[in-house]
């Protein structure tokens, strides 16, 4: 059976006799907002009870390319894993499959004569960039694929 560490992503090939006993962890998600950043430490809060916790970027399932398309406010879900030794606590999170952003700026293409759709730099409130379609302007919503960062289409 292949084991995957939820701390280290360290992967292991373990083979079990019908009388081994294995100890079953609770992993559960919760919703939290994301409120900021600092030094590469995220700061999260429950919507419910508004408790803050802290959690480092690198435990986003996503990867750092994940990390980058954070917005404030953002809806994301945390795991946690429950243990007998340390208790309840955070482990990994991970973004929404497609959010919704507003466009801040974008980079204007010079008159060429295209056949097909003809893309565009957008840099997103974020900060983040990503190619859009011609017709998208700055101030106008779009919802974005966070993990492929691919326009979807424009919110209406």
């Amino acid at each position: 059976m292949d084991l995957q560490d939820i701390l280290s992503n360290a992967k292991a090939n373990e083979r079990f006799k019908s009388g081994d006993s294995i100890e079953i962890l609770n992993l559960q998600d919760e919703a939290y907002q994301y409120l900021y950043a600092d030094e590469g430490v995220l700061h999260l809060m429950n919507m419910e009870t508004f408790d803050e916790i802290e959690l480092p970027a690198s435990a986003c399932e996503g990867g750092e390319e994940s990390v980058a398309m954070l917005e404030d406010g953002m809806t994301i879900a945390v795991s946690f894993l429950t243990t007998p030794d340390d208790g309840r606590k955070p482990v990994t999170f991970k973004l929404p499959s497609n959010y919704t952003f507003t466009v801040e700026s974008v980079v204007e293409r010079a008159g060429q004569a295209a056949k097909g759709t003809v893309y565009k730099t957008a840099t997103l409130e974020n900060g983040a960039k990503l190619q859009v379609p011609e017709f998208v302007h700055p101030g106008d919503r779009i919802i974005v694929d966070i993990e492929s960062k691919k326009y979807m289409k424009r919110e209406l």
